[in-house]
Protein backbone atom coordinates (compact mmCIF):
# COMPACT_ATOMS: atom_id res chain seq x y z
CA UNK A 1 0.00 0.00 0.00
CA UNK A 2 2.76 2.43 0.99
CA UNK A 3 4.57 1.30 -1.98
CA UNK A 4 1.92 2.15 -4.14
CA UNK A 5 1.44 5.50 -2.87
CA UNK A 6 4.64 6.51 -3.27
CA UNK A 7 4.76 5.75 -6.82
CA UNK A 8 1.26 7.32 -7.30
CA UNK A 9 3.40 10.30 -5.62
CA UNK A 10 6.38 10.23 -7.70
CA UNK A 11 4.21 9.48 -10.78
CA UNK A 12 1.99 12.96 -9.82
CA UNK A 13 5.28 14.95 -8.94
CA UNK A 14 7.25 14.46 -12.34
CA UNK A 15 3.98 15.08 -14.09
CA UNK A 16 3.96 18.14 -12.68
CA UNK A 17 7.82 18.57 -13.38
CA UNK A 18 7.01 17.81 -17.04
CA UNK A 19 4.16 20.37 -17.61
CA UNK A 20 6.65 22.81 -15.78
CA UNK A 21 8.89 22.49 -18.39
CA UNK A 22 7.13 22.28 -21.44
CA UNK A 23 6.03 25.73 -20.23
CA UNK A 24 3.10 27.94 -18.17
CA UNK A 25 0.45 27.94 -20.90
CA UNK A 26 0.48 23.86 -21.86
CA UNK A 27 1.10 23.85 -17.75
CA UNK A 28 -2.71 25.46 -17.50
CA UNK A 29 -4.05 23.89 -20.62
CA UNK A 30 -3.52 20.81 -18.34
CA UNK A 31 -4.66 21.90 -15.24
CA UNK A 32 -1.19 21.57 -13.91
CA UNK A 33 0.94 23.90 -12.67
CA UNK A 34 4.37 23.78 -10.65
CA UNK A 35 4.94 25.14 -7.75
CA UNK A 36 8.01 27.39 -7.40
CA UNK A 37 9.63 28.27 -3.80
CA UNK A 38 9.46 31.52 -1.54
CA UNK A 39 12.91 33.03 -0.34
CA UNK A 40 12.23 31.63 3.20
CA UNK A 41 12.37 28.34 1.74
CA UNK A 42 14.42 28.09 -1.81
CA UNK A 43 14.93 24.78 -1.59
CA UNK A 44 11.10 23.98 -1.64
CA UNK A 45 9.51 22.10 -4.84
CA UNK A 46 6.05 21.26 -5.68
CA UNK A 47 2.74 20.96 -7.99
CA UNK A 48 -0.83 21.07 -8.32
CA UNK A 49 -3.20 19.27 -10.19
CA UNK A 50 -6.91 19.99 -10.99
CA UNK A 51 -9.53 18.42 -12.68
CA UNK A 52 -12.93 18.78 -13.09
CA UNK A 53 -15.76 16.91 -14.51
CA UNK A 54 -19.44 17.13 -14.36
CA UNK A 55 -20.35 16.47 -11.28
CA UNK A 56 -16.59 16.25 -9.67
CA UNK A 57 -13.78 18.51 -8.81
CA UNK A 58 -10.54 16.81 -7.77
CA UNK A 59 -7.22 18.59 -6.62
CA UNK A 60 -4.10 17.67 -5.70
CA UNK A 61 -1.42 19.84 -3.98
CA UNK A 62 2.31 18.39 -3.09
CA UNK A 63 5.39 19.88 -1.69
CA UNK A 64 8.57 18.58 -0.70
CA UNK A 65 11.65 19.30 -0.14
CA UNK A 66 10.75 21.39 3.12
CA UNK A 67 12.16 18.81 6.29
CA UNK A 68 12.63 21.59 8.24
CA UNK A 69 8.85 21.63 8.91
CA UNK A 70 8.65 17.82 9.88
CA UNK A 71 6.01 16.94 11.26
CA UNK A 72 4.03 20.40 11.82
CA UNK A 73 0.82 21.28 9.53
CA UNK A 74 1.37 23.25 6.48
CA UNK A 75 -1.73 25.79 5.10
CA UNK A 76 -3.00 24.98 1.35
CA UNK A 77 -5.06 28.46 -0.09
CA UNK A 78 -6.60 28.56 -3.24
CA UNK A 79 -7.23 32.18 -4.63
CA UNK A 80 -6.38 33.52 -0.60
CA UNK A 81 -9.20 30.75 0.78
CA UNK A 82 -8.24 27.95 2.63
CA UNK A 83 -8.93 24.60 1.04
CA UNK A 84 -7.01 22.53 3.48
CA UNK A 85 -3.75 21.22 6.00
CA UNK A 86 -1.54 18.57 5.04
CA UNK A 87 0.71 17.52 7.60
CA UNK A 88 4.82 17.66 6.42
CA UNK A 89 6.30 13.87 6.66
CA UNK A 90 9.67 13.23 8.23
CA UNK A 91 11.03 12.92 4.50
CA UNK A 92 10.02 17.04 4.18
CA UNK A 93 6.66 16.38 1.96
CA UNK A 94 3.31 17.85 2.51
CA UNK A 95 0.40 16.46 0.16
CA UNK A 96 -2.99 17.37 0.38
CA UNK A 97 -6.13 15.57 -2.13
CA UNK A 98 -9.19 16.59 -2.24
CA UNK A 99 -12.32 15.44 -4.56
CA UNK A 100 -15.65 16.19 -4.26
CA UNK A 101 -17.08 12.50 -4.62
CA UNK A 102 -15.66 12.03 -1.40
CA UNK A 103 -18.13 15.14 0.09
CA UNK A 104 -14.73 17.09 0.23
CA UNK A 105 -14.86 20.87 -0.66
CA UNK A 106 -13.23 21.54 -3.31
CA UNK A 107 -13.29 25.41 -5.31
CA UNK A 108 -13.55 25.84 -8.94
CA UNK A 109 -10.58 26.80 -10.96
CA UNK A 110 -9.98 28.88 -13.49
CA UNK A 111 -6.84 30.52 -15.11
CA UNK A 112 -5.33 32.67 -13.31
CA UNK A 113 -5.69 31.05 -9.68
CA UNK A 114 -2.82 31.32 -7.17
CA UNK A 115 -1.95 28.38 -5.03
CA UNK A 116 -0.21 29.15 -2.17
CA UNK A 117 1.19 26.96 0.92
CA UNK A 118 2.14 28.69 4.26
CA UNK A 119 3.19 27.65 7.53
CA UNK A 120 0.71 28.03 10.39
CA UNK A 121 2.61 31.03 11.47
CA UNK A 122 2.20 32.66 7.70
CA UNK A 123 5.56 32.39 6.29
CA UNK A 124 4.96 31.40 2.22
CA UNK A 125 6.70 28.04 1.48
CA UNK A 126 5.76 28.09 -2.58
CA UNK A 127 3.43 29.50 -4.71
CA UNK A 128 1.82 29.37 -8.35
CA UNK A 129 -0.86 30.03 -10.49
CA UNK A 130 -3.03 28.11 -12.74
Amino acid sequence: MKRRRRRASKLLLGTLLAAAIIGPIAAAANGQIALTPARAYPAARGGAQYQAQPGQRELQVEVEHIRSLAGRPVLIFVNGAKVGVARVTRRGVAELHRNTERGQRVPRIRAGATVRVRTTHGALIVTGSF
